[in-house]
């Protein structure tokens, strides 16, 4: 009985440990692009992008949020190439980063008084 009992609370942990270290994301075909959602473990939105389909490099608009809800970061990308100007959120305060051909061409920090949510 005793190795019975072992044997089922080992399972438990097993199935346990395995359940936390999965991935939760989505991935659905949208024409020649792959949409990409990642979620926390609480079921919470974490980031959300694109993939091209063939040679799988991040391509167009992608955000990433805070468990909260928040929005973290949205930044942009040309084939795996950072184009584009990213916006980085924290607490009160924005950095905005402006990308030519995966190279940086200007910061600037503001502050602002509302956090960015999901506003999808």
């Amino acid at each position: 009985m005793k190795k019975i009992i072992i044997l089922f609370i080992f399972f438990i942990i097993a199935i346990t440990s395995y359940a936390q270290n999965t991935s939760l994301k989505t991935i659905e075909e949208k024409g020649n692009l792959l949409e990409v959602k990642l979620y926390y473990d609480t079921g919470e939105l974490m980031q959300f992008g694109f993939y091209t389909n063939k040679e799988k490099l991040l391509h167009g608009c992608w955000e990433s949020f805070n468990k909260d809800g928040s929005r973290q970061c949205v930044a942009f990308y040309n084939k795996g190439i950072k184009v584009g100007t990213w916006m980085y959120y924290k607490g009160n305060e924005i950095t905005r980063v402006v990308y030519e051909n995966n190279k940086i061409t200007s910061v600037e920090k503001m502050e602002h008084e509302n956090k960015p949510t999901i506003d999808f």
